[in-house]
């Protein structure tokens, strides 16, 4: 689905969900996936021509597909996206595998941006795009691919002496990205994504990871290994950018705009704005009930890193069992909190105002979308990939979840953004 607005002639909005909701392990479920939601999402609303795909491919299978004896696999992936007209703009290389399998937490990282698996994957992803690409149409000379990953590895398991080796891949892998677009002219920008307790809590933090980049980027890149005109940085600001977590923001307290200027902070090419929502809980030490579903929440399979705030104090937490446990210890930090909130995707239309107790960051998330809608001179790109992803579902409360099928709840989603795209002006071309 694409996107285009009157007064900005020449950019345009991309928009489409991430399979990561309905991952698989391997091709037949990944093409399965695709067959039961994918396209009766496309008829339900409505929409002709080319529909917008986020793909998840678990490392094993991206890797396998990119192999000399996976050419009929990769040939077989390929057609199913040609022949059923989606377009596969945008993709997510954080997960390695085993996204929805218990106890994942914060193994979601591993392998880190230090480890030559990590760089291996993104490449493999990176190889397939540029195949759906060719086979499904490309989208001109302003079209780019995006790519999301994190942006090294969790917080706690990152040592210093890891992040030289982090930005010498991240360093590679632009090169790498160079050198497909040298072969055939599609720009790839990998979009790095704060996220709390990681090495980059948030797009503040996110500009370290870039300057340390950008350091090595002579040694890695330089001595004629790039044929692109420009610097070894050149390189890296082409093919390095931000993917902003609308979630992540709001969890970590960044307001919209801000949020929205530190993605785009020095040209940096915004690749793609993940459009998401966490939960917010005000009055945690008074509001007892509310409280007490905010722990409920808990499950084996997904890290819910909590951050909380009094005036311009803030207390984290790795994962609401830890938050529960300070809790209970008395933790005066967590105690005197005017509102905590947790990375727990949910639905993006999903407004449960105050009535319950808990409320979502919907408010926030439309705010930075419409700071992104309103300035696209700061894309670094000329389009916006906009991708939902709300990939809870399996693990979501009833009534966090709306009522019906995963099939009705994401055209929930989708009618939520398209509503938003058309007050701001965007229309479907």
């Amino acid at each position: 689905m694409r996107f285009e607005h009157p007064e900005h002639p020449g950019r345009a909005v991309r928009l489409a969900y991430c399979s990561n909701l309905h991952p698989a392990e391997d091709l037949d479920g990944f093409l399965e996936g695709l067959r039961t939601i994918t396209l009766p999402l496309r008829e339900r609303l409505a929409v002709g021509g080319s529909f917008g795909v986020g793909p998840w491919l678990p490392a094993a299978l991206a890797m396998e597909l990119t192999a000399d004896e996976g050419s009929p696999d990769l040939s077989r992936f390929v057609e199913f996206f040609a022949e059923n007209e989606l377009n596969p703009f945008t993709f997510n290389a954080f997960p390695f595998g085993g996204f929805h399998l218990p106890g994942l937490k914060e193994g979601v990282f591993r392998p880190t941006w230090a480890e030559p698996e990590r760089l291996a994957f993104t490449i493999s992803v990176a190889q397939i795009a540029r195949c759906l690409r060719e086979a499904c149409g490309g989208d001109g000379p302003c079209g780019h691919l995006s790519i999301s990953t994190h942006c090294g590895g969790f917080g706690a398991t990152v040592r210093e002496e890891h992040r030289e080796k982090i930005y010498e891949n991240f360093a590679l892998l632009a090169l790498n990205l160079s050198r497909l677009e040298e072969e055939t002219g599609d720009r790839i920008v990998c979009a790095l994504e704060p996220e709390p307790r990681s090495v980059a809590n948030d797009t503040g933090a996110l500009r370290a990871i870039h300057e340390g980049i950008l350091a090595v980027a002579p040694e890695v890149i330089g001595g004629g290994r790039s044929r692109r005109p420009g610097s070894p940085e050149d390189v890296v600001r082409r093919h390095i950018g931000t993917c902003l977590d609308a979630c992540h923001a709001a969890v970590e307290f960044e307001p919209p705009q801000a949020a929205f200027l530190g993605a785009t902070r020095a040209g940096l090419p915004l690749g793609k704005l993940q459009f998401s929502s966490a939960l917010a809980l005000a009055r945690p030490d008074e509001n007892v009930l509310a409280r007490e579903r905010f722990f409920a929440l808990d499950e084996e399979v997904y890290l819910h890193q909590v951050t909380g705030r009094r005036g311009e104090e803030y207390a984290r937490a790795d994962d609401l069992d830890r938050l529960a446990e300070a809790f209970a210890a008395g933790d005066p930090d967590w105690r005197a909190c005017d509102e905590w909130r947790c990375h727990f995707h949910v639905p993006v239309d999903l407004d449960l105002g105050e009535a319950q107790g808990l409320r979502t960051t919907q408010p926030e998330a439309d705010a930075t979308l419409r700071a992104a809608l309103d300035a696209p001179d700061r894309w670094g790109c000329m389009e916006l990939h906009l991708e939902i992803e709300t990939y809870t579902w399996n693990v979501l409360d009833p009534t966090l979840r709306g009522s019906g099928s995963l099939l009705e709840g994401l055209e929930r989603e989708y009618r939520h953004v398209l509503d938003l795209l058309d007050a701001n002006g965007w229309k479907l071309t």
